[in-house]
């Protein structure tokens, strides 16, 4: 009975016990303030940021058309201007110009900003010139608007470029001529016209009523489609003669570029023995232009005739090998480097003279004599 009493009595301790443990754990949770509420966290949709463009690129410049040079691994489009593409009328004659100006030479470019394919876009110079301003007092290129209108040194280009547009203008030169010879992207539209104006003119014939007229006109529809015919043969073979004209005229102006820089080789290593290597101080200055006209047109050779595409064939082949041979001038004797260069230089005159052949163009003597003294 005694054990059965103190039993009883530890269960109430313990129950008493557990009960006041639970009534303290309630007051104290009451007791507490509340968490506050969590703060939403907006979504992030914004694009990440683009980590800016070089703000200056400098090196040794290689011309690939009238407002692209290459330097390195960066193709900079000329800031302001806007030249002829390569295949249109001036196209050529923009592209010897800048290449006289800054191929081959340590130029320097100020980056503005970019062109919607990411290249580069700023103020090129060599030394205090710039070619940019020099093109447009030519007239072989005009004002193109683009970059931050607020910025103060393109403000200061800008009117700077504004004034020798306006002196191409004013003397009616390059793109600004008054008559200018017509483009050959114009011929097809110039073709077409003249079709819909014959369309027309025949259905006026027919359309004339009366029977005699009738029994006329299937007299004379033969002879009337027969005309048609012919003038269609003669657009077609002056749309075709105006393709291979701007063809061979970027071939020819490729050629001229090419054989410049051979004659400026040459006198680079004239007194240079011809049996010792070249020297490496002399061998950084050697360099050839890349054929960019002809890699870009190689798969339209099948316009020009066979007496204009084999020299071509020939000079390029050269111009592969040169290169290479440039590129390792200070391994051979000089008389090979000079060798493969004077036959580089005759590939180039032979070339350029079938295509004036081809296209019945006659140089001055004094001029030929010129272009073989540069």
């Amino acid at each position: 009975m005694h054990h059965r009493k103190l039993s009883i009595a530890l269960h109430l301790i313990v129950l008493s016990a557990f009960i006041g443990s639970a009534a303290e754990a309630k007051s104290t949770k009451a007791d507490q303030a509340p968490p506050p509420p969590a703060v939403p966290v907006p979504q992030v949709d914004q694009a990440p940021l683009v980590p800016p463009g070089p703000d200056k690129v400098e090196g040794t410049a290689v011309v690939i058309d009238g407002d692209e040079i290459r330097i390195g691994d960066s193709t900079v489009r000329l800031y302001g201007i806007a030249a002829p593409d390569l295949t249109t009328r001036l196209g050529p004659a923009a592209r010897v110009a800048l290449d006289a100006k800054v191929n081959g030479q340590r130029t320097s470019c100020l980056i503005f900003g970019k062109t919607p394919d990411g290249d580069p876009v700023g103020q090129c110079k060599v030394g205090d010139a710039d070619p940019a301003a020099a093109l447009l007092t030519q007239g072989l290129a005009a004002v193109y608007r683009s970059g931050n209108a607020n910025d103060t040194s393109q403000q200061a280009l800008a009117q700077q470029y504004d004034a020798a547009e306006a002196i191409a203008r004013q003397q009616g030169i390059g793109i600004w001529a008054k008559d200018p010879a017509p483009a050959a992207a114009n011929q097809e539209a110039q073709t077409a016209a003249d079709q819909r104006r014959k369309q027309r003119q025949f259905g006026q014939i027919v359309g004339i009523g009366g029977f005699a007229l009738l029994i006329l006109g299937v007299f004379s529809i033969p002879l009337t489609l027969a005309a048609i015919a012919r003038r269609e043969r003669k657009e077609r073979a002056r749309l075709r003669h105006a393709r291979r004209f701007t063809l061979s005229s970027g071939m020819a102006a490729e050629a001229e570029i090419i054989r410049a820089a051979v004659h400026r080789n040459l006198e680079q290593i004239a007194t240079l023995p011809a049996d010792r290597p070249v020297p490496s101080a002399f061998g950084t200055m050697l360099g050839l232009p890349t054929a960019t006209y002809w890699n870009a047109n190689a798969e339209r050779l099948s316009a020009l005739p066979a007496e204009v595409t084999i020299p071509l064939l020939r000079l390029h082949a050269l111009h592969e090998e040169a290169v290479r041979k440039l590129a390792i001038a200070s391994a051979i004797p000089t008389g090979t480097v000079a060798g493969i260069l004077g036959d580089l230089d005759s590939a180039a005159g032979r070339a350029i003279a079938a295509i004036e052949a081809s296209l019945g163009l006659k140089r001055d003597p004094a001029e030929k004599a010129s272009s073989a003294g540069s």
